[in-house]
Formats: structure tokens, C-alpha cells, sequence
């Protein structure tokens, strides 16, 4: 598969061209103590996803071989949206809501998934999606936020201030960073047998060590063994399976240790501090 038609770049276009604001606000309310400047950033943050996505279309425009993504990056919108209905409501310190808005918004978006593609052209046969599904569960799934975060929200005084901003650059390496480097490691060591699905095994790991700012060496401790042990573990298994052990899936199981040994050398690089 061409790396260009996979449909994670369209949202992940989205997200950058965004400046990775909704990534961005974690970082953005560690330093604002009044829930003011909480609702201004926040407010801003979901203003830039407008803009971000009209950038996105027109690049995907540009660049040959990618307008068949064109009709997800609403979804993108929608789902960069809808995170920054979640960072809100873990701001407010109802971390529960926020849970629930996020196990809603992954429901739904599996359901559109399984629902947009007809089950004879395969899972990642883009030529065969109807966006329609994923844009109205992805629409719904920002609904979903937007009603959870107006109603524990708070009253809604926003000081509008572009903060958000401040930490856009360091938002957008930690976005971009893992996932670039494991699809075109993946698409250059696999140009013929390349599937972006081995790829989510080493964005998860990533996800789940990721933070706002880096660990100290202290809070590093138990993630840097985590991240050896898999690492390891990844690195062992692709030498196997890669070189020496043939069966039919041997492509899957190496590119899926591929994907977590350079997740888990993104994560030390981006999260962790000391050995």
C-alpha cells in the first residue's frame, strides 16, 4: 500500500496543520491557574481547527496521489475537536467525564470505521470508503464533548490569550515525531507487503508514555525499564522474524516489532530523563 493513501495521514495532517493546539493545551493549563485564561486557551485552541483544516485540504490538494484523503480530514477536525473538549474537562479536574467523553468518541469511531468500508474490498481498501459513516460518528463524538464540557464546565468567562501557542512547536514534535518515523520505516523496509496496521501497536506504546513536559530521572525509572524490556523484546523479534523464521506472518510480526522498538526509542527520546 502507498503510504500517501493511508487514511491516518489525513488525520494526522489535520492535526499538525492545526499546530497540534488540542495536543498543545495540557502543557498550556499546567500554567494558567484561573479556569479565565483555562476557557481563552481552550476557546482559541478550537478556533485554530478551522483554519488548520482548510490548510490540510489544500495541501492533500497539492501533493499527488493524496485527494482521496480529502473527505477525511473533517473527521480529523472533528476528532482534534472533540480532544479538546477532553483536555478542558480534565482541566476543570473531572477526570472521569473526561473518560467517559473519551471511551464514547473511541466507540464511535470504531463503529464508523467498521461501518464505512464494505466487508469485500478489506479493511484498508480506500478506493471503497464512504466518508459519510466516519464524518457522522466523528460528528457526533465532538457533540458529545461539546454538550459533557458545557454542562461541568462551569460558567463560561474566557480571557482570550494565545498561550496555546507557546508550546505548539514542542506539541507538534511529539505528534509527528513516532508516527513518521514508523510509517516510512515501515513503508522503505516493506514497499511491496507495506500495512499501516502494525504501525498502531508502536503508536499505543507511544501514547502511553506520552506527557506533556519530560519525566525527571525519578519519574522516568519504571517507564525506561518498561521501554527496555519491549524494546528489547521488539528488536530480538524483528532480527527473528525479519532474517531467520519464514512463515506466512512473518511481514506482520516484523513490522509490528519494527513499530514498537522505534516507539520505544521515541518515547525515551521525547518523555524520559536518565537511565
Amino acid at each position: 500500500m502507498n503510504i500517501k493513501k493511508t487514511p491516518f495521514v489525513a488525520l494526522y495532517a489535520t492535526k499538525l496543520c492545526a499546530l497540534a493546539s488540542a495536543d498543545a493545551l495540557r502543557a498550556t493549563f499546567a500554567t494558567q491557574p484561573s479556569m479565565k485564561y483555562v476557557q481563552g486557551s481552550a476557546l482559541i485552541a478550537l478556533v485554530a481547527q478551522l483554519p488548520g483544516a482548510a490548510l490540510a485540504l489544500l495541501i492533500l490538494y497539492l501533493i499527488p496521489g493524496t485527494r482521496g484523503l480529502l473527505p477525511l480530514v473533517p473527521c480529523g477536525m472533528l476528532l482534534n475537536i472533540e480532544h479538546v473538549f477532553y483536555e478542558y474537562l480534565c482541566a476543570v479536574g473531572d477526570k472521569n467525564s473526561a473518560a467517559f467523553s473519551r471511551c464514547i468518541t473511541a466507540v464511535l469511531v470504531l463503529l464508523g470505521m467498521l461501518l464505512c468500508t464494505p466487508p469485500r474490498h478489506g479493511t484498508f481498501g480506500l478506493v471503497s470508503i464512504d466518508s459519510a459513516w466516519p464524518l457522522i460518528t466523528c460528528g457526533l463524538s465532538a457533540l458529545v464533548g461539546l454538550f459533557i464540557s458545557a454542562s461541568l464546565g462551569g460558567k463560561f468567562n474566557p480571557v482570550s490569550n494565545f498561550q496555546v501557542f507557546r508550546f505548539a512547536p514542542i506539541a507538534m514534535l511529539q505528534a509527528a515525531l513516532c508516527p513518521a518515523l514508523i510509517l516510512v520505516a515501515l513503508a522503505m523496509l516493506w514497499p511491496a507487503a507495506f500495512t499501516p496496521a502494525p504501525a498502531f501497536v508502536g503508536l499505543m506504546l507511544y501514547e502511553a508514555c506520552r506527557t506533556p513536559f519530560r519525566r525527571t530521572p525519578l519519574e522516568s525509572r519504571g517507564m525506561n525499564r518498561l521501554l527496555l524490556i519491549v524494546g528489547g523484546a521488539a528488536l530480538l523479534g524483528f532480527i527473528a522474524f525479519r532474517f531467520l523464521i519464514k512463515i506466512p506472518l512473518s511481514d506482520v510480526i516484523a513490522m509490528t516489532c519494527a513499530s514498537l522498538l522505534i516507539a520505544a526509542l521515541c518515547a525515551f527520546g521525547m518523555f524520559g530523563k536518565g537511565l
